[in-house]
């Protein structure tokens, strides 16, 4: 009797767990027929009794493929077969989310009137609002908010709203729409105060703190239609980033010279300068030479607009930019890899002018000069723009001016000299010492590291040096010659007792892959015939 009774209990359950994976099966079977669009199969199961919620493993319904593939007609039979149409999968998604992403108003409609809640959110806080948004499916965004949908809700981990969704992606119709239905065209995202890194080397760690607005969205991008819809919707053109890039200077951070030459109409300040004392005229100088091909290339596209950084150049200088404005301190590295660690007198104090001069920018230099640029306005370690062109510290790691020409910076020195430049100021430091090595660099570093820069002279930059040693150092023959020529002092010593001729061969100067570097042949040789043609006597520094 209990054999038979065991038997029977077994047969019991194998037919009830045949039932229970039948019946997985079959919901298996349903949600792998919506993904596929076999609407007919669906059909068929469903009336079989397959769940209407069954999920696959990741939590995936029919009812989210469906709309995923845009078939209204099964969305609407999983709904009137009991699908819940609030359900999310693992990832957080819903069917109104998938609707959103396509845009289909007609799936979108049906979950609506069946009760999906239009401000639900996935894990990050995105809602189907945003997500239509970024699309750029303006019908979509229209339904969500006749359906109560949230215009200014922000996803939870940058702040980030519908709006500022769609500035980024460069859907102007949609911020449009968005800006006319009322959304906050202010509103500005989550700002990210990391806490401060202490590094070892002299600089700021710079790390993105967000805070951004739709216009600075719109401005990164380049899109000119959503700034004038934000901006005619209300949005203020001068409003910064949390380091004080305002949407102009941020377009011209990104080469959208367009969008520049607008936020110029527009009305934008046009001297109001960030947190590292950027100008947008600074900015326009320092992008209308960037290296983007060949060596030492950064990793920027070169920019296809009609409008040129000259263009936006001469609007600010016309709208009343001050060309004179300085750096506060060393700007933040452009591209790491080229970038890091070239460039230093592009510091605190370095001009417009200045930076137009190292790359041998003669055209920018002529407009600069004749709207009042002072020529011999210095950095802080007395660099002139004259001594920027000549060469001064002009090392192998410099990205500005590294594709340069002769014609171009002996251009450029001769509209400086015409406007008055010194052919024979001099080099200060910090301290007014004579070079500073790699040591006293670090501790002045540590000692004035207040904030996230300092400013600390070159491990080069050495006292009393003239436009003159900078060219000899380097090699730059041509420009020596020009200086000569032009009433340079052969004789002028650095604060290490060196002429330009001991630069020129190599005496002091520390070589690549040697204790000190070869001799430029050609300068050395130009200078002592200079210099024996003038009486000087040919001398060498100890």
């Amino acid at each position: 009797m209990q054999k038979r009774l065991g038997s029977l209990l077994v047969a019991v359950g194998a037919v009830w767990l045949a039932a229970i994976s039948s019946a997985a099966a079959a919901e298996t079977t349903l949600v792998g027929a919506a993904e596929e669009g076999d609407r007919a199969t669906v059909m068929g199961l469903l009336a079989k009794g397959a769940d209407p919620n069954g999920a696959g493993p990741d939590g995936t319904t029919a009812i989210m493929w469906a709309a995923s593939n845009d078939d209204p007609d099964l969305v609407r039979a999983l709904i009137k077969a009991g699908a819940n149409v609030k359900l999310k999968n693992q990832f957080g998604t819903s069917a109104l989310t998938e609707a959103a992403i396509i845009g289909s108003t007609p799936v979108i409609d049906a979950l609506l009137k069946a009760g999906a809640d239009p401000n639900t959110k996935n894990p990050e806080g995105e809602t189907p609002l945003m997500t239509a948004a970024r699309s750029g499916h303006v019908e979509a965004a229209r339904r969500l908010l006749a359906s109560g949908a949230d215009i200014n809700a922000k996803e939870d981990f940058g702040g980030q709203s519908a709006v500022m969704w769609a500035a980024a992606q460069g859907q102007a119709e949609m911020v449009k729409f968005l800006a006319s239905e009322g959304a906050d065209v202010n509103a500005r995202g989550v700002v990210r105060q990391w806490e401060r890194k202490i590094i070892t080397e002299p600089r700021p760690k710079d790390m993105n703190k967000g805070g951004f607005t739709p216009l600075l969205y719109a401005a990164r991008e380049g899109c000119v239609e959503c700034a004038r819809h934000l901006i005619a919707a209300g949005a203020d053109p001068d409003l910064e980033d949390p380091d004080r890039i305002t949407p102009l200077t941020m377009a011209l951070l990104n080469l959208h010279f367009q969008f520049a030459a607008y936020m110029i109409e527009a009305g934008a300040d046009v001297d109001k300068w960030d947190f590292f004392g950027r100008s947008p005229l600074y900015m326009a100088a320092d992008v209308s030479t960037l290296p983007t091909k060949g060596n030492g290339a950064m990793a920027v596209i070169p920019s296809e607009d009609r409008v040129a950084a000259l263009d936006v150049a001469k609007m600010l200088l016309e709208a009343g930019a001050n060309p004179n404005l300085q750096l506060k301190r060393r700007p933040p590295y452009r591209d790491v890899p080229q970038d890091r660690g070239g460039d230093t007198i592009l510091a605190q104090g370095a001009t417009p002018l200045l930076r137009a001069a190292r790359a041998g920018d003669a055209p920018l230099v002529d407009l600069l000069l004749k709207h009042g640029a002072i020529v011999n306005l210095p950095s802080k370690e007395g660099v002139t723009p004259l001594m920027a062109a000549a060469g001064v510290e002009f090392g192998t790691r410099v990205t500005r001016g590294r594709n340069r020409t002769n014609e171009g910076v002996l251009a450029t020195m001769r509209l400086l000299l015409d406007a008055g430049a010194d052919i024979n100021a001099r080099m200060v430091t910090e301290s007014g010492s004579v070079a500073v090595d790699g040591a006293s660099q670090r501790a002045a570093a540590a000692a004035g590291r207040g904030g996230r820069s300092s400013q600390v002279p070159s491990a080069s930059a050495v006292p009393h040096q003239t436009a003159l040693h900078g060219a000899a150092e380097r090699g730059f023959t041509a420009f020596v010659k020009f200086l000569a020529e032009n009433g340079a002092d052969l004789n002028a010593k650095d604060a290490n007792g060196r002429t330009a001729l001991d630069l020129a061969k190599g005496i002091g100067v520390p070589g690549v892959k040697q204790p000190t570097r070869e001799p430029f042949a050609d300068t050395v040789s130009l200078l002592e015939s200079l210099m024996a043609a003038k009486g000087i006597t040919l001398s060498s520094a100890p």
